[in-house]
């Protein structure tokens, strides 16, 4: 895969702060002596009554003086999920949980990529031969293939049948298309936002009108041309060409991919239309090449005047509503779904992160699932912020996120240079607007992005035709889906 498509992931791996990975004893549920940053075994005691639920005390009861051990694996492990499993062992003094995970620092970028891969070959291993911890960070595994071996607990089923879990608190557009099936198998704590900024005021001063929520790529091609012609920007997209296909596939992974467990097929009709319609943004210069020119530096820097940005819209991820203000590139910003298939819903993309699941041979799938229950409701873990002032995403707690606006509201937000912004009451509307109505889920790097990306070369570079090439790619997909 390119560097470039590394971008996100190698951020996140190098700002991240974990400790080093243990091992698995084979048994799902128990682990080895070797533990990573795992809280201290506490003492066999009694169960004691649960406080209040709006206390976020666990509402599971346990048999007393019975010892339960959960094993967490996790990828990404921040400190404050580390003193969220102090204090859960805390109110429940029979539940030692023992926290394995990897180490994201190493000497250089391939040092650091390597225990990422020894991460994913360890747990996937361990998964698919029955074993494993009881509840594992899928973000950088393929739990679709989990999912598909019955090897994940239902996360719905669990919810339904806990009476202090209350659905309408979190961002349920997220927990209801973060399905597979109809089945939950991993619940994020986080998710991040991908759309296109655009600049507002350039827009309407062209003319041009348009629906960002039923656009289709055919329709975004139009308007493209209809704002070069009339407005001010020599182009109107700022992305590389490859990336861009690479993005739309893991965006719109739902409508390419048809079938079941064996009969999965992925459409390569589709695709080679997408791999179309991608060189005729380039061929009518319609796509700012941001790679090549450097604007995805400029673009961290929210001090950008627009003409040097030199389009309407720009692709971005944002993980924070400070996040979405330091980044703006315009005077006037403005957050746009992306151009997506006419099956596809109506709202916005969102990436999940943070995704939590169940091993489906856990002896504890109800502690396991208390537990999580519990960092969804630990206000510092739901509210977190990086060492570097970086977030993984909005918390999925609707209240912890509207605290965030109506402080951000009142104070404004620090920019890089520490300076004080003040906020448009009016993005921050739009902001909680595409939140609540997010509805289609991004996949995260897998192997299935890594083909499109390796086998596209053959096309972009005129060696292919676009039949051709996605012929190929689909091949390929359909073996790793039905293997």
């Amino acid at each position: 895969m390119k560097k470039t498509a590394w971008l996100g992931l190698v951020l996140s791996v190098l700002l991240s702060a974990c400790s080093d990975a243990g091992g698995y004893d084979g048994r799902a549920g128990t682990a080895s002596d070797t533990s990573a940053g795992g809280a201290e075994a506490n003492s066999v005691g009694q169960a004691s009554t649960p406080p209040r639920a709006e206390d976020n005390a666990p509402s599971i009861q346990l048999v007393p003086n019975e010892r339960v051990k959960l094993v967490v694996a996790t990828y990404y492990l921040s400190e404050q999920v580390k003193e969220a499993v102090k204090k859960y062992e805390k109110l429940h003094p029979n539940i030692e949980i023992e926290l394995h995970a990897s180490s994201t620092s190493g000497e250089n970028l391939n040092d650091v990529l390597n225990k990422r891969e020894q991460f994913v070959k360890t747990n996937n291993a361990a998964l698919l031969a029955g074993s494993g911890p009881d509840v594992i960070e899928l973000d950088e595994l393929p739990s679709d293939q989990y999912a598909k071996r019955q090897l994940l607990v239902d996360l719905n089923k669990l919810m339904k049948q806990d009476p202090n879990f209350h659905r309408e608190q979190y961002f349920d557009n997220v927990l209801d298309h973060s399905q597979d099936s109809g089945k939950l198998y991993g619940m994020p704590l986080y998710f991040s936002l991908v759309g296109l900024f655009g600049d507002a005021d350039a827009i309407e001063k062209a003319g041009v009108t348009f629906e960002d929520s039923k656009w289709t790529l055919n329709d975004f091609i139009d308007i493209a041309k209809q704002l070069k012609q009339k407005g001010s920007y020599k182009y109107s997209y700022s992305e590389w060409p490859s990336n861009l296909l690479v993005n739309m596939v893991s965006e719109n992974y739902a409508q390419l991919v048809s079938g079941t467990n064996g009969n999965a097929y992925f459409d390569t009709d589709a695709l080679a239309d997408m791999m179309r319609k991608v060189t005729t943004l380039g061929d009518e210069e319609l796509i700012y090449k941001s790679v090549e020119s450097g604007i995805t530096n400029k673009l961290d820097s929210r001090a950008v005047d627009s003409s040097d940005v030199d389009a309407y819209f720009s692709q971005m991820e944002v993980y924070s509503l400070r996040d979405a203000v330091v980044r703006s590139p315009y005077k006037h910003t403005k957050l746009y779904i992306k151009p997506h298939p006419a099956n596809a819903g109506d709202g916005g993309y969102f990436k999940p992160f943070g995704t939590l699941g169940i091993n489906g041979n856990s002896a504890h799938p109800e502690v396991a699932w208390d537990f999580i229950k519990y960092l969804l409701n630990d206000e510092s873990v739901q509210s977190y912020v990086g060492e570097f002032d970086d977030n993984p995403g909005f918390p999925l707690k609707r209240s912890v996120y509207e605290h965030q606006a109506d402080k951000i509201k009142s104070d404004g937000v620090k920019d890089y240079d520490d300076s004080t912004v003040k906020v448009d009451p009016a993005f921050l509307e739009q902001m909680g607007s595409y939140l609540s109505k997010a509805v289609n889920a991004v996949r995260g790097p897998s192997k299935i992005e890594e083909i499109v990306d390796e086998q596209s070369e053959a096309f972009f570079s005129g060696q292919k035709s676009a039949e051709a090439a996605a012929k190929l790619i689909g091949n390929k997909i359909d073996l790793l889906l039905n293997e």
